[in-house]
């Protein structure tokens, strides 16, 4: 089976690649793009016209639920810039896995009011994440920004862990 890429979703979008887009305008543009290619008002004629409208309809979802997501897209622009960038990056530094695993190590004992504090530093951690991600991203350090995109996973997981036990 041949692997086709999925398409740049900044260039479905007809938008530049960009870490922080307009929340408000990205979702109008999906709606306004949504309606331009919904099969209902472009009534093909001939099955190639209908699998081509229904085509541009998955490109344009399977844009939507990348764009919106500010994590896929900072993973989809850092792909689209370098190709490869996040599995080469992979590895990373074991202090930070040290104290990655003792965070999953406090949620799996965290009870009652001891999850609240946790909660806030895992939020603390991820918007640290984002924020040395942009900072990366800014300066052209495709590989370290990688490296931020693959460390923030410990702290979504972790959080989601710990509100999976609420």
């Amino acid at each position: 089976m041949i692997h086709v890429p999925a398409p740049d979703p900044f260039t479905v979008f007809g938008l530049p690649r960009a870490l922080d887009l307009d929340e408000r305008a990205l979702e109008q543009r999906y709606l306004r793009l949504s309606r331009e290619c919904h099969p209902d008002r472009l009534r093909a004629t001939d099955a190639g016209d209908c699998i081509a409208v229904l085509q541009r309809a998955a490109e344009i979802n399977d844009a939507w639920q990348v764009l919106r997501d500010p994590w896929r897209r900072a993973r989809a622009l850092l792909e689209a810039e370098r190709p490869g960038v996040l599995e080469r990056n992979k590895r990373l530094d074991p202090g930070f896995l040290a104290s990655a695993l003792d965070l999953a190590e406090a949620v799996a004992d965290a009870r009652g009011a001891a999850t609240a504090p946790l909660r806030a530093q895992l939020t603390a951690a991820l918007a640290a994440d984002w924020d040395r991600l942009r900072g990366h991203v800014l300066r052209g350090e495709l590989d370290a920004a990688a490296r931020a995109v693959h460390e923030s996973h410990y702290h979504t997981k972790a959080l989601h862990d710990l509100d999976a036990k609420s």
